[in-house]
């Protein structure tokens, strides 16, 4: 019976995650009219013209997605603003009902460290609504203060969840165990929040259910709420910001997925949120080990590295980007090529682009430290390996080095309507990086034994690989259907056109931002490999080097291969 219930809830809340999620495709398009900048003359035009309404002049129904989807006309308007408030505060709503998906699944094992996620968010969504708290269901119900009770209900719920939190790490001593079940205080938060947050879908589909079959005339279905855009969040005219937040919840959700299975499958050091921290804090910590003392390293630690600098780099610039150079996400020639902004719109452009070359430069300094580690524990394993195994990888790590290396020229040979030469270096280059990080990838996987490539490894590499053939397929199609009546000298003439790509752009941004998405799993799957055990010792009796004398000190550094993470004492498993 209880497994019924749990397979029911979980049901309802996945149904209503897809149903908020299929919301938010819609509001990252263009942003409809509001009262502010409502255009009577195109509207009525529109009416009456050949390609029909234009669906941006009716606002935002309640319905939005069916509306943009099917035509469906909902009786009510929202007026609270689309990119600032409705995309970030659906964003978190999906993320949270996600996460309580994964609490009933698990039940309240780990439930302390998911807790770390899922408050915080929960707590923002809450804070999110009380500047527009006046709008629905407020304002169907005479103005009675719904939304306003909901939020502090929320907030109450998460600081409950924060005294359990803390009761827990008094009882343990610390951090409790992965494997341990949560208190009954977090416990009933999360149950409090759960049923809070999911009483506005509820209430939505009863909105829905009740005007089906309805006759009641539709007021005002070809305009905007005439209170929209003057609305707390339609003042601060920071759209991207919105967009950007509401993403990174999204981002910090999806990996927090694979922290599940990294858990599962009993290698937490896998996992994206490690109790120890991201990898780059983790090198940080320990940047110059001691002398004598023999410790590890995981190659896969560095690549780990490699891909947050990456994301921070990306976040970074597309954050910079949205605050100094917002038009450029409207105006771009990436943009007019493929339909849609990829990921080096938000730093092909000042000053985004000088924050993001330190930080691509860091990123090759990193991922040739992963190479250099990696090649050690080839060269120690060799007499494991065939040749063509070991060549392989040893080929592979020092190209994949070196283009890491070339890799911020993309900062330099940037995508611009006034170079058609270098927009199209720009475009190749990056199709070039995908096949460089398969090859790497391939061949970590080509190396493994059969029985260490699990069946989520040989997955997620199928549909890496994939994305891999399929995306520059897409992109080379876009790229060479790009009015190729003009000569490069006059593409600038085509700058506000609108964009007409042949392959329709969801299914390009969907290979683009998926590629992405599943390279920043590879330390998950990555088959598993052993450590490198490392030594640095200093020899003081040995100089040379001055004047045809001696050095003042010549630094040894050893090199092993390790089967064993945990104690470092154990010499067994060193690879010769």
């Amino acid at each position: 019976m209880a497994a019924a219930w749990r397979c029911g809830l979980v049901t309802i809340l996945v149904f209503f995650a897809l149903w908020n999620g299929s919301k938010l495709l819609f509001y990252w398009e263009k942003k409809p009219f509001t009262s502010v900048d409502y255009n009577a003359t195109h509207c009525a035009e529109s009416v009456t013209s050949a390609e029909g309404f234009d669906k941006n002049c009716a606002g935002i129904p309640t319905q939005f997605n069916l509306y943009r989807g099917f035509d469906w006309e909902a009786p009510y308007k929202v007026k609270a603003d689309q990119n600032s408030f409705l995309f970030p505060h659906c964003a978190m709503g999906v993320c949270l009902d996600v996460l309580i998906v994964f609490a009933i699944i698990f039940g309240s094992i780990n439930l302390y460290h998911r807790s770390k996620i899922f408050f915080p968010i929960a707590f923002i969504f809450a804070i999110h609504i009380l500047p527009v708290a006046d709008g629905m269901p407020n304002s169907l119900a005479n103005g009675a203060p719904i939304n306003q009770t909901l939020a502090i209900c929320i907030m109450i719920a998460c600081c409950v969840g924060w005294y359990g939190m803390r009761q827990d790490f008094v009882r343990n001593g610390g951090e409790p165990p992965m494997d341990k079940h949560a208190g009954k205080l977090i416990l009933y938060a999360w149950i409090a929040i759960g049923v809070l947050v999911n009483i506005a879908p509820i209430g939505e589909w009863g909105m829905i259910l009740s005007s089906l079959g309805s006759k009641k005339e539709i007021t005002g279905r070809d305009m905007p709420h005439p209170e929209s855009g003057t609305d707390f969040y339609s003042r601060l005219n920071i759209p991207w910001i919105g967009k950007c937040a509401g993403a990174f919840v999204c981002f910090t959700t999806f990996m927090y997925a694979f922290d599940n299975y990294a858990v599962w499958r009993g290698e937490s050091w896998r996992s994206p949120f490690n109790k120890d921290g991201p990898a780059l804090f983790q090198l940080m910590m320990n940047p110059y080990p001691k002398t004598g003392d023999m410790f590890h390293q995981r190659p896969e630690r560095w690549l780990e590295a490699t891909g947050e600098c990456f994301v921070l780099c990306i976040a970074a610039s597309w954050f910079i980007t949205s605050i100094f150079n917002p038009g450029i996400y409207k105006e771009n020639i990436l943009r007019s090529i493929v339909g849609y902004n990829n990921l080096c719109v938000g730093f092909d452009s000042p000053p985004a682009r000088y924050v993001a070359m330190p930080l691509l430069v860091c990123q090759a300094v990193l991922a040739s430290r992963y190479c250099y580690l990696d090649t050690l524990r080839l060269k120690a394993t060799r007499q494991y390996l065939t040749g063509k195994q070991y060549w392989f990888g040893y080929c592979i790590n020092t190209f994949f080095s070196v283009w890491m290396m070339c890799f911020p020229m993309l900062l330099v040979i940037t995508a611009e309507f006034d170079s058609w030469s270098s927009t199209k270096i720009h475009l190749y280059l990056f199709m070039g990086t995908l096949f460089v990080m398969w090859l790497m990838i391939a061949g970590n996987v080509y190396e493994a034994e059969s029985e260490d490539i699990d069946f989520g490894t040989r997955v997620w590499f199928g549909l890496f690989t994939a994305h891999t053939l399929l995306l520059p397929v897409v992109g080379i199609m876009d790229v060479l259907a790009f009015h190729p009546e003009l000569p490069a000298d006059k593409i600038y003439t085509i700058r506000y056109e609108h964009p007409h790509p042949p392959v329709p752009w969801p299914i390009t941004a969907y290979l683009d931002y998926g590629w992405f998405l599943l390279l920043l799993l590879t330390v998950i799957f990555l088959p598993d490999a052993p450590p490198v055990r490392t030594v640095f010792n200093v020899d003081l009796a040995e100089k040379y080097g001055i004047a045809g004398e001696k050095d003042e000190m010549n630094v040894m550094h050893k090199e092993f291969g390790s089967e064993d993470v945990e104690d470092s004492s154990d010499e067994d498993g060193i690879c010769p």
